[in-house]
């Protein structure tokens, strides 16, 4: 048997730290002496080196306390076996607290990215109508009241859209675009510049569409549709009205260029 101290210099904990075991119950010296020394046999070194490794593995002491309580009343081989599971259980549900934590941590930035400013109120409405959606792999994807009538092949391109919370590159691509279209919005819809940047929205826009038009067309019309929410979040109705605009004076200027040619 050792003493406490070299237990502590063994095994690389304090004494205060054996102490706080004692006193919860968990780990008891094996003798103490009518000089209140402290001793440890070889099976309370093991019991030391399991508290240490459920710790390890994120058991709390007070967990750690009815594992070895329970022992005392079934196999202890089943003891662990079902403590652990329950552990794994806990881990999962913790998993899925923290990926829906990041979650709103990502569309946050990005929905603040989107509308440029997000007042308190803002996020916290923000927040609560995350909290009432689903988690998709990660990410809680852009929802639709009615079914569309789209081929299965476009149905796959939709899937593959980003969406926001997610951290695929090609959504910062498209966050920095209408970050630009609000810092014009002064302007006129048809100036120059103002169509300089239409053009390169259209462009990543058809990229994230695959070269689909059609569908790119519907899934545009469907963000700009009247709605008590927000069908992809952080799409306001005065920026989407003014990429309308925008869109408008591109579309007459590429089919009045398209006829001069004929």
């Amino acid at each position: 048997m050792i003493r406490i101290g070299e237990l502590a210099n063994k095994i690389g904990v304090s004494k205060k730290t054996l102490y706080h075991y004692e006193g919860l119950g968990i780990l008891k010296p094996s003798v103490i002496n009518d000089k209140g020394y402290r001793y440890y046999n070889e099976r309370a070194i093991s019991r030391l080196q399991k508290i240490l490794l459920l710790k390890s593995i994120g058991y709390t002491l007070k967990q750690i306390k009815i594992l070895f309580d329970s022992e005392m009343h079934t196999d202890e081989n089943q003891s662990w076996i079902d403590s652990l599971t329950d552990q794994v259980r806990i881990i999962e549900a913790e998993k899925d607290r923290l990926s829906r934590l990041q979650y709103y941590l990502n569309a946050t930035i990005q929905v603040i990215k989107l509308k440029d400013d997000l007042r308190p109120q803002e996020m916290l409405d923000l927040l609560e109508d995350l909290n009432k959606r689903t988690l998709v792999n990660g990410v809680i994807p852009a929802r639709f009241d009615e079914p569309l009538n789209i081929t299965k092949e476009q149905k796959a391109i939709l899937e593959r859209l980003p969406v926001i919370g997610s951290d695929d590159p090609r959504l910062e691509k498209i966050l920095s675009i209408f970050s630009e279209v609000r810092s014009i919005m002064h302007m006129e819809p048809n100036a120059v510049y103002v169509q300089e940047i239409t053009h390169i929205l259209y462009t990543e826009a058809l990229k994230l569409f695959e070269g689909d038009e059609e569908l790119m067309n519907l899934y545009w019309g469907l963000l700009t549709q009247p709605s008590d929410e927000e069908i992809v979040l952080g799409m306001r109705t005065e920026v989407t009205a003014f990429i309308d605009e925008m869109f408008y004076h591109y579309f007459d200027k590429k089919s009045n260029d398209e006829r001069g040619k004929v």
